[in-house]
């Protein structure tokens, strides 16, 4: 638990619980951001340690996932904000009333997934493991060109504020980047396609990045037989939620030769399992969903304004769609 905050009165001031498995760190920030604010954190594994009566008048909450029954205890509550971009754990948290807001922040994600995406393209792009067995065995092999990603296909599924950043990182290696997206609209910087057209796209793409957030549209979008029609070069990396893809429609894609490699960082169920296949198949990549880590730096700026308007009891802006998912 963290101590309340230093100094002045707090029976004033409006109260926002952290229950995070790091608000220790996120507590300090949040509280020089916005020292109006009574915040007071604790772990998720210790919400029996909570101060019942505080707890009780406490209209912000600031989380990831919340433990079974811990929202009867917020009677008050009046906000939700998430600690990282995906929000459809929140949305199907039936204890979330409908008429609380809950808000997401994007933060440093683009940038911090444009680098994921980059570092697992480039290095198969240098075949940078190839050099590294030739090291171990004393070999000058200058055979080991890397490959020409100028002109290649890349697309983004999922074309917001993380996608384009994304697209942006792509296209300054040379890769020529489409981005798909719910609803065309215009776009003066990059040509933008519908997720219907995946089928037709797919087979001349290099690279499929998976930017979009869970929703029924987008579950399991990628089939068996979307993921057929690529080809054997394809390279497949998801850092948005892990539903998108059918996890026995990948390994069999790649078992076909349509799917040259998949990079996963999200999947259906975290921590993935130890006995899932995904673990040992040649062709995937696992991390520990680490594409886009969720650091006060990163985040606080994006949450200001409405700390701020919390603070000063107003409404809170940019809620999440429930009915869109994001």
């Amino acid at each position: 638990m963290i101590d309340p905050p230093p100094g002045g009165q707090t029976a004033s001031m409006r109260r926002l619980c952290v229950l995070h498995h790091r608000h220790s760190e996120w507590v300090p920030a949040l509280r020089e951001a916005e020292p109006r604010l009574d915040i007071r954190g604790w772990h998720p594994r210790a919400e029996d340690s909570v101060d019942a009566g505080w707890l009780a008048g406490a209209e912000g909450l600031f989380c990831w996932r919340l433990p079974a029954g811990f929202l009867a205890r917020m009677p008050a509550l009046a906000w939700v904000q998430n600690s990282g971009a995906g929000v459809d754990h929140l949305i199907a948290d039936p204890s979330i009333p409908a008429a609380v807001p809950i808000t997401r922040a994007d933060g440093q994600f683009g940038f911090w997934m444009a680098r994921y995406v980059l570092a697992h393209l480039l290095h198969r792009a240098q075949r940078l493991d190839a050099c590294r067995d030739a090291q171990a065995e004393g070999v000058w092999n200058p055979r080991l060109i890397p490959e020409d990603l100028w002109g290649e296909r890349a697309l983004v599924l999922g074309f917001g504020r993380i996608g384009r950043r994304i697209g942006e990182a792509l296209r300054a290696i040379g890769m020529e980047v489409t981005g798909l997206v719910r609803t065309l609209r215009p776009d003066p910087d990059f040509p933008l396609a519908t997720a219907a057209e995946l089928p037709a796209l797919l087979p001349d793409a290099r690279l499929l990045v998976l930017a979009a957030p869970s929703t029924p549209a987008t579950r399991s979008l990628l089939d068996a037989g979307l993921l057929a029609r690529g080809s054997g070069k394809l390279l497949l990396v998801n850092v948005g939620r892990g539903d998108l893809v059918a996890p026995q429609a990948l390994l069999a894609a790649l078992d076909a030769g349509t799917l040259g490699h998949a990079v996963l960082d999200v999947f259906p169920e975290e921590p993935l399992p130890p006995e899932s296949p995904l673990w040992r198949h040649p062709g995937v990549t696992v991390t520990p969903h680490h594409s886009g880590p969720s650091t006060p730096r990163a985040m606080v700026p994006d949450l200001l304004p409405n700390l701020r308007r919390f603070a000063e009891g107003l409404p809170i802006q940019d809620a999440v769609d429930r009915e869109r998912g994001y």
